[in-house]
């Protein structure tokens, strides 16, 4: 008996196999954690961490939590959960991640100037919802 490949034209098989590959992607991509906004508000407080080159910051807009999409095994459906354990103590920068210098400077100065700011948060630093982004307004 021939193999299965042989009756199927070359590019065709490429295609079965990029074909199977694109659903696999789209499959990781639909897991994982969810970049989320704050609200704009005001900096209530800020703190630097102990050893490290990291930032705590407090502000004025209700608290979110990092969010993490998975997939529920039984029913296939997909559930949002939290991410980070802290959830009384603001949000934290991670010292490894490239930006952190300038959102140190933009959350500073946003602080010292009184204005607003919005932050993105994704994953976890210090168990506190990580900052990725700092947005800064009137």
């Amino acid at each position: 008996m021939a193999s299965p490949k042989c009756c199927i034209p070359r590019l065709a098989r490429y295609s079965l196999v990029a074909g199977a590959g694109l659903v696999l992607n789209v499959a990781a991509h639909a897991q994982g954690t969810i970049v989320t906004p704050t609200d704009w508000g005001k900096i209530d407080s800020i703190s630097s961490a102990w050893l490290d080159d990291g930032m705590a910051v407090q502000h004025s807009a209700p608290f979110v939590n990092s969010r993490h999409r998975v997939f529920n095994a039984a029913t296939g459906t997909p559930l949002v959960v939290d991410e980070c354990t802290i959830t009384n103590a603001g949000y934290a920068t991670d010292p490894s991640d490239p930006g952190h210098k300038l959102h140190h400077a933009l959350i500073i100065g946003a602080y010292l100037h009184n204005k607003q700011v919005r932050l993105l948060v994704q994953g976890c630093a210090y168990n506190k919802p990580r900052i990725i982004s700092v947005e800064v307004r009137d």
